[in-house]
C-alpha cells in the first residue's frame, strides 16, 4: 500500500496499527522536519516522553495497575492458558480505538521495522498503493511491473478481507499491514469492483522497486509542455525531482504540469526540499500548530531551481505531503491547482519508539497551508477542477487538461 518517520511531525491515517500504506512493501504517510514525516513515519524517543496516560497502559503489566491485576488473576486462575501478549495487545488497541482517531495507531515491532525500512526506500509487497475511504480502504495507485498490476488489481479497486479476515471497517495502516510481508510469501486479498463484485486473488509478495520520478515533455497549443511526476515523498525525493525539473529547463520548456495524483505523502523534509524548487529560500511551507506545541511555520531552505510556470495536478488520492506542497505552491503564488479535492489528511503525528521495539504514532497538532487553510476536513479545493475518466481507455482527462492550462499560463 503506501504509503512511506519521530517526535516530529507526521501526517497520518488510520488507528490501531500501521501507517497511509503503499503495499508494496507496505505502507503509509508524516512530517519529516526534524524527523517528522508527512503521511506517516517516525523518529525515536523514550516512553518516558509519552502522555502519562498513555505512558501506564503502554508499560504493560509491571506499570499499569489495573492490568497488572487483570492479566495476573487471568494467568494464575483462568481456566485455560492465557496468551499473555495477546492480552496486553488488545489493551493497547482498545486504548487508542477509545480516542476516536484514526491516525493514531500502535506498531508491533515487526511493523515499526518495516514503516522504517519503506522510509529508507525498501519495498516488499504486491505493489499498490491505499487510502481509508469512509468503511474501506481503497486502492489509489498500481505500480507497473508488479504483482498487484499482473494480478489485475485497478485504482479504486475495494479491499474487503486479507487471507479471510474481513477489512471492512479496519484502518488501512492495518490492511496495509495484513497484506505485507516477506518476499516469496503468499496472500490471499478480496477485492471488489463497483459494478463486478468481488473476487479472491492470490499474490506473492515481491521487492517493489518504486519510481520516485517520471518526465517528459509534451508539445500543447504551440507550447513545450514539461511534464514531471512524483510517486512519494520519500527519501531523496526532493533531489530526484530536483534533477528531473533542471533537466526539463534545460530542453526550453514553456511551462511545466507537476503531477502529485495518488501520491499518499512521505517526509516533512521531502515536502519543503521539494517546495524549495520552485519558490525563493525562505519561502513559508506549512504551519504547525498544536495544544502543547507552538506554532510554528517551517521555511524553504535551498536555493530556487526554477521559475517556469507550472500548475500542480492532484486528485483524492493525493495526501499529507502533497497537500503540504500544493498549497505551498499555490498560496505563494507559484502554481495553479488543477484537478480534484484532496484527501484532506492534516494531522501531524509524533512517532515514539517503545521499549518493547514498537512504537506509538500519535496525532499531536495540524498543519495549515501558508495563508492559514486547514485541509484536514475537506481537503485542498482546486483552482479548476477536473476529474479523469475511469471508462475512457488510453485518455487522461485530467492531464489533458492541465497541460493546456499549463500551456496558457502568462511567462
Amino acid at each position: 500500500m503506501s504509503d512511506r518517520v519521530s517526535t516530529e511531525p507526521h501526517i497520518s491515517r488510520p488507528r490501531r496499527r500501521v501507517r497511509t500504506v503503499i503495499v508494496a512493501a507496505a505502507g503509509a504517510l508524516v512530517l519529516f522536519a526534524a524527523g517528522v514525516l508527512v503521511g506517516g513515519h517516525p523518529r525515536s524517543t523514550g516512553i518516558n516522553d509519552l502522555p502519562p496516560g498513555v505512558r501506564s497502559i503502554l508499560q504493560g503489566p509491571t506499570g499499569d495497575p489495573v492490568a497488572s491485576e487483570v492479566i495476573g488473576l487471568l494467568e494464575d486462575g483462568y481456566y485455560k492458558a492465557v496468551d499473555v501478549q495477546k492480552l496486553e495487545r488488545a489493551s493497547v488497541d482498545a486504548l487508542i480505538a477509545g480516542l476516536d482517531d484514526r491516525y493514531t495507531s500502535y506498531l508491533d515491532p515487526a511493523e515499526y521495522a518495516a514503516l522504517q525500512r519503506h522510509t529508507e526506500g525498501i519495498f516488499f509487497g504486491v505493489g499498490m498503493t491505499v487510502q481509508a475511504r469512509g468503511k474501506f480502504t481503497v486502492v489509489t495507485g498500481v505500480y507497473p511491473d508488479t504483482p498487484a498490476q499482473r494480478a489485475g488489481v485497478r485504482t479504486n479497486d475495494r479491499i474487503i478481507a486479507v487471507d479471510g479476515r474481513s477489512m471492512i471497517g479496519s484502518a488501512s495502516d492495518v490492511v496495509a499491514a495484513a497484506i505485507r510481508g516477506e518476499e516469496g510469501t503468499r496472500v490471499s486479498v478480496r477485492f471488489r469492483r463497483p459494478g463486478a463484485g468481488d473476487r479472491d486473488v492470490t499474490l506473492t509478495r515481491a521487492r517493489i522497486k518504486v519510481p520516485l520520478v517520471s518526465s517528459r515533455i509534451r508539445t500543447v497549443d504551440g507550447s513545450r509542455v514539461g511534464y514531471v511526476r512524483l510517486a512519494e515523498f520519500d527519501k531523496g525525493a526532493a533531489s530526484e525531482l530536483r534533477q528531473a525539473v533542471k533537466t526539463l529547463d534545460s530542453r526550453k520548456i514553456d511551462a511545466l504540469v507537476f503531477d502529485l495524483r495518488g501520491d499518499p505523502g512521505g517526509l516533512v523534509s521531502e515536502a519543503i526540499g521539494v517546495v524549495g524548487i520552485f519558490t525563493p529560500e525562505g519561502s513559508p511551507v506549512v504551519t504547525i500548530q498544536g495544544l502543547h506545541r507552538d506554532r510554528q511555520t517551517l521555511e524553504t531552505d535551498s536555493a530556487r531551481a526554477t521559475s517556469t510556470p507550472m500548475v500542480v495536478l492532484v486528485d483524492r488520492g493525493s495526501a499529507s505531503a502533497s497537500e503540504i506542497v500544493s498549497g505551498a505552491l499555490r498560496d505563494n503564488d507559484r502554481a495553479l491547482v488543477v484537478g480534484t479535492r484532496t484527501f484532506g489528511k492534516a494531522l501531524v503525528q509524533s512517532t515514539r519508539e517503545l521499549r518493547n521495539g514498537g512504537a506509538l504514532r500519535y496525532t499531536t497538532a495540524r498543519y495549515l497551508t501558508p495563508d492559514g487553510v486547514d485541509v484536514s476536513t475537506n481537503g485542498l479545493v482546486p483552482d479548476v477542477t477536473v476529474a479523469d475518466d475511469p471508462n475512457t481507455k488510453g485518455t487522461d482527462e485530467a492531464l489533458d487538461r492541465a497541460l493546456r492550462e499549463a500551456a496558457q499560463l502568462p511567462r
